[in-house]
């Protein structure tokens, strides 16, 4: 049996033994640090619905404060599917995730009834495409994340389907259309007449899709939203946090320490979904590779110590957030960049990364810097 089918199994066997297992419930995400544990029915704009083994009737978690949702009892396809991203087999696993919401929405999977099913599936092929970043999977995300919006219109995952489907077509070069897709969830938003935080939501998507705003007039709006946000909307406020943060390493003049300030504010109170926190951990890697660099330069005895630490930073994206694309070519370039500097001995740690950036982002323009480096 090759490794690749003993992975598989062994997926299957731990996947069997949770199925099995009666004691074992959904399990829902809070911001404020707590879990709560039930059968999860419906995922709605309104908030996560579920029912509790210790109360009568049904429970909701508003959508504002839960941050994800484990499901221990997944539909095969969709076991299937997490299955192919676990051998990396993210074309297949996308696929099959897309291909369970179809057949769900056109009434052919008649023994799959939850009806959280088809939103969770659509929005892991989002997110899978997402973890991919090439061309064309970006295009599939705009297309999924509207077959999202269209058909599930009440689903929790709406908001990040069309924050996914702004930040595709940005990349995609089609500023225009995004800053559209932000507009379109405002629309929603008012139409709906949903919560602060979804309008929070909605007017950070705007400014950040909004490629007329630069430097202190980007900052300045974000800074407003986040303190809007507060300790009520924390994911909202640390998403504008880490935002506000990337301004002031943009353009020819940076300030690191400013921008570290923030990035260490959002990881010591991590109430954030993967992509705030991928966006922080690559940041505070950024600015400590920076001090570490000047440490250096001037030959102070913890510059090493610095370094380590910014290596770590980026080791924390590389292996924990590892489907969050847009950090985790440059955390893997630039935790090459740290170990080459910490001397000789970390040169093979060094090559390894430049490696794993050639090979998993082979268009991308860290992948090239990498080839460079490692001439």
């Amino acid at each position: 049996m090759s490794f690749q089918l003993l992975r598989r199994a062994a997926f299957a066997a731990v996947t069997a033994a949770l199925l099995g297992a009666a004691l074992h419930a959904d399990r829902i995400y809070l911001t404020n640090g707590s879990t709560i544990e039930g059968d999860v029915l419906r995922e709605t704009l309104q908030g996560v619905v579920y029912r509790s083994k210790s109360k009568s009737g049904e429970q909701v978690a508003s959508a504002d404060t839960v941050i994800k949702v484990e499901f221990t009892k997944l539909p095969a396809l969709l076991n299937t599917a997490e299955g192919e991203v676990s051998d990396n087999n993210l074309d297949a696993a996308a696929d099959s995730f897309d291909q369970f919401a179809e057949g769900v929405l056109a009434g052919e999977n008649k023994k799959d009834k939850q009806e959280w099913a088809p939103g969770h599936a659509l929005r892991r092929a989002i997110e899978v495409n997402q973890s991919i970043a090439s061309k064309e999977s970006l295009g599939r995300v705009v297309a999924l994340a509207d077959k999202l919006i269209t058909k599930l219109p009440d689903s929790r995952h709406v908001t990040f389907a069309f924050m996914a489907k702004a930040e595709a077509l940005r990349e995609l070069g089609k500023g225009d259309e995004a800053l559209a897709a932000a507009g379109a969830l405002k629309q929603l938003v008012a139409a709906k007449s949903l919560n602060e935080s979804f309008k929070l939501e909605a007017d950070l998507l705007e400014v950040l899709m909004d490629a007329s705003l630069r430097g202190p007039q980007r900052r300045n709006r974000l800074v407003e939203l986040g303190a809007q946000a507060g300790t009520a909307h924390p994911l909202v406020r640390n998403r504008a946090r880490v935002a506000e943060a990337e301004t002031y390493l943009e353009g020819d003049v940076k300030d690191f320490a400013k921008a570290l300030k923030l990035y260490e504010g959002v990881v010591k109170d991590p109430k954030a979904d993967a992509a705030t926190l991928a966006g922080a951990y690559t940041g505070l890697g950024d600015c400590l590779f920076q001090q570490g660099v000047d440490k250096l330069k001037s030959g102070a005895e913890d510059s090493l110590n610095t370094l380590k630490e910014a290596a770590l930073a980026y080791l924390r994206v590389v292996v924990v957030y590892k489907d969050q694309s847009r950090y985790v070519p440059r955390a893997m370039y630039y935790c090459g960049r740290t170990f080459d500097l910490m001397g000789e001995d970390q040169k093979p740690n060094a090559r390894k990364m430049y490696g794993s950036v050639i090979a998993q982002y082979p268009g991308s323009n860290w992948a090239t810097e990498a080839k460079n480096q490692r001439r």
